[in-house]
Parts: structure tokens; sequence; C-alpha cells
């Protein structure tokens, strides 16, 4: 590995330390209210904040060893076969990601028109059909069971808004 790409992982792990960072005094900027106990809206975000900290200093240990140390040691040959191949690296699936993209797109331009629900479907629907399953009548079902799970917690687990849209009479 050469060593601009190890400054990279490093550097890398520092942004996310920083990320961290930048959430937390975000986080402590919140006010909360006195009903709030033990769970209130800040508890995410600390989560959120706490994770990014974590990993970006596992990430950046990780990098800076490598570095230290060095890499493993490369594969010999194979006794009677030479050197191992190196794996091909496969093709970037250029259509999946514009799918997928594109359906994230509309769900922002649609929100608040059709709504939590609707637009959540099509986005799960998009992101299965960019990863290649076909089996529609499925991923629709899942779609649109998570869709109401989610929508369900969040508005009235959660008691937070989300906009209901062309469901507004059914939910």
């Amino acid at each position: 590995m050469n060593p601009d790409s190890r400054l990279a992982e490093v550097l890398l792990g520092l942004g996310l330390i920083g990320l961290g960072i930048f959430f937390a005094v975000g986080t402590m900027a919140v006010k909360v209210a006195p009903i709030y106990a033990n769970v209130g809206p800040t508890v995410f975000p600390w989560i959120v904040a706490g994770a990014l900290i974590l990993l970006g200093s596992i990430f950046t240990i990780q990098a800076w060893r490598k570095e230290r140390h060095g890499q493993a040691p490369k594969p010999g040959p194979i006794p009677g076969q030479g050197y191992p191949a190196t794996p091909a690296v496969p093709p970037s699936d250029w259509r999946a990601l514009l799918v997928i993209s594109a359906a994230l797109l509309l769900q922002m331009a649609l929100f608040k028109r059709l709504g939590f629900i609707p637009t959540a479907i099509v986005l799960f629907m998009a992101v299965s059909y960019g990863f290649g399953s076909r089996r529609f009548l499925r991923d629709g079902i899942i779609a649109v069971i998570l869709a109401l799970v989610v929508y369900l917690g969040f508005t009235r687990g959660l008691n937070l808004q989300l906009p209901s849209g062309v469901l507004a009479g059914l939910i």
C-alpha cells in the first residue's frame, strides 16, 4: 500500500472524529425541556456522535498502525503453480447508481406532496431493483410493511411529524 493512501486513511479517520465532535457540540446546544426525564430529543444525536468518534478512532488507529508496522507480507509463490492470480476488480454498476439516485431525487421532490409512505415505497422498490431484485410483488409487500411500521413508529411512537400526503384520511 502506498504511503499516500495510508495518509488518506488516517485523514479520513480524523475527519470522522471531527464530524463526531461537530455532532456532539451541536447536540450540547439543543435545549431540552424539563419534561424529558431520561430519553429526550438528544439521545440519538449523542449515539451518532459517539459512534462517529469511536469508529473514526478505530479507523485512524488501524491506518496509523499499517503505516508504522507495514502491511502483512505478500503471499509467496504456490509450489508448482507460481504466484496466485490477483483478483479482478468488478466493474462499477452505473445503472444501479442512476436508478437509486433518481429514486432518491424523486422522493425528495414528492415527499411533501405524496407523503412519507408512498415515497418510501418508491425508494425501497428502486433500491431493490437497482441491487438486482426482480421479485416485485415480494419487494412491494416488504416496502409497504416497512414504510407503515416506520411511519407509525415515528408519528405515534416518537410523536414526530411525517407528511401523510395522499394518505391523510386513511392513516
